[in-house]
């Protein structure tokens, strides 16, 4: 059976230096399953440098437009979209053997739910909304680019005190990154070449691990190009804009 969580990404693995374990879902992005929008906030050119199909993901044999992470992905969108009840009973189990083995290894427990899409955890059902008070000793955390759920994060009172979202710049959203950095929050850029700060503000690195609920308050973090992304010419990258 496919598991929902997987603990192989080479960049959660970094956040063991720091005492924490990271899990990581990966569903199919946008509408590439056929099965409904996972990424409904999503500009086009994150969908066309999408790092779905990065690393092992974008590694086909000859004549073959498929993989097994892809079909992977596939069957954990489906599982979620066709059978909901299931797919959250399978992920608390899931998230159970994950504090597990990070309590055996002397480690904090930590999830991000959205590796490759964006959905609205909270909101999804009332089931999905219940884990994180359930599991209140993990910390859960996401990237967004949905504006409504980041103000959300940043001014309701009774937001999962263990759920941490960082913000997702695009094209499309510069004054939208502006009022979230002004309001405490923080937001994901990417760059060919990570600055010291960027307009006026730090920059902390988001290569170093993905552990977002540790950076500071306010502050850009900043990724370096990864992918298809790395080799083309797009306004996606902060370095290719002057302004917000």
């Amino acid at each position: 059976m496919t598991s929902l969580l997987t603990t192989s990404n080479p960049k959660t693995q970094k956040g063991v230096k720091y005492g924490w374990l990271s899990a990581i879902m990966h569903l199919s992005p946008s509408t590439s399953a056929g099965l409904g929008n996972m990424c409904p906030d999503a500009s086009p050119e994150c969908i066309r440098f999408c790092l779905n199909k990065a690393g092992r993901g974008g590694i086909f044999k000859k004549g073959e437009k498929t993989n097994a992470v892809q079909e992977a992905r596939k069957w954990r969108t489906s599982h979620f979209v066709s059978s909901p009840a299931e797919f959250f009973w399978d992920l608390d189990n899931e998230i159970s053997r994950h504090a597990n083995k990070a309590s055996k290894l002397g480690l904090n427990a930590c999830v991000r739910l959205n590796g490759t899409s964006d959905i609205d955890w909270i909101k999804a059902t009332a089931f999905a909304g219940s884990l994180f008070g359930k599991w209140s000793g993990v910390q859960f955390y996401d990237y967004t680019k949905s504006f409504p759920r980041m103000v959300d994060f940043l001014t309701e009172k009774n937001y999962p005190s263990n759920y941490h979202l960082t913000f997702s710049r695009s094209e499309l959203n510069d004054a939208e990154c502006d009022t979230v950095l002004r309001h405490g929050g923080n937001v994901a850029v990417v760059f060919d070449t990570v600055p010291d700060t960027f307009r006026g503000r730090p920059v902390v690195s988001g290569d170093d691990s993905d552990l977002r609920f540790l950076d500071s308050k306010g502050v850009w973090v900043g990724l370096t190009a990864k992918g298809k992304l790395r080799q083309n010419a797009s306004t996606f990258k902060a370095d290719a804009v002057t302004s917000c």
